[in-house]
């Protein structure tokens, strides 16, 4: 079992939202973007992008080395989110995979266990 963290300053991505959206937009998927502005957009990235780098970080740990942006956040219909995909890793169980965020107004975390 593997495990990987982030953790981000809110504030961070309001002031990406401000001065570089073109730059999230890179980042993000259109699911992903699409899922953040029905939301509290700076929130909402700033813990999809600890989810997203909380799955690199459990994915290097078991030997796998792969970029954010291969990393694609979606939600099941009760709001668990989940990784959909993983650019490259076709053959890779994304069942193995457990991933939870949480934010505040200043912060957000994310945790990846992958069991496989």
């Amino acid at each position: 079992m593997n495990t990987g963290v982030d953790i981000e300053e809110v504030q961070r991505f309001k002031h990406l939202l401000s001065n570089k959206p073109g730059l999230l937009k890179k980042i993000f998927t259109e699911y992903e973007w699409d899922y953040a502005s029905k939301k509290n957009s700076a929130q909402t990235l700033a813990g999809l992008w600890c989810a997203k780098e909380s799955v690199v970080k459990a994915m290097y740990a078991n030997g796998f080395s792969i970029m954010i942006r291969d990393v694609h956040i979606c939600h099941k219909s009760n709001g668990v989110p989940h990784v959909q995909s993983i650019g490259g890793l076709n053959n890779f169980n994304l069942n193995s995979v457990s991933l939870s965020i949480s934010h505040t107004s200043s912060y957000a975390v994310a945790v990846c266990i992958i069991s496989e």
